[in-house]
């Protein structure tokens, strides 16, 4: 009995650990992903608002938008090593 309760302890615990990540990065409506663990997305809450303000006033094709997205975010001073790309781009 003692085992199967240190074992579901065990999986709960991996679990959060591999979820935590998501809990550290901010997402913007393109899939693209900025933070980790060390800098969290949170402080770039400013900077995806303005973003995103910017990305949808301008006349892009809609397949280059999530580039244009990196590209404001890092312009405005979000590290390029501390964003994930969103899949396909």
């Amino acid at each position: 009995m003692s085992r199967t309760i240190l074992a579901a302890a065990v999986a709960i615990a991996l679990a959060g650990a591999l979820g935590g990540c998501s809990a550290f990065q901010i997402q913007d409506s393109y899939g693209n992903r900025y933070g980790g663990w060390y800098e969290h997305g949170d402080q770039y809450r400013y900077q995806l608002a303005v973003c995103e303000r910017e990305t949808g006033a301008v006349s892009i094709a809609p397949a280059e938008r999530p580039g244009y997205m990196r590209q404001c975010m890092w312009r405005h001073g979000v590290p390029r090593d501390n964003t994930t790309s969103a899949a396909g781009t």
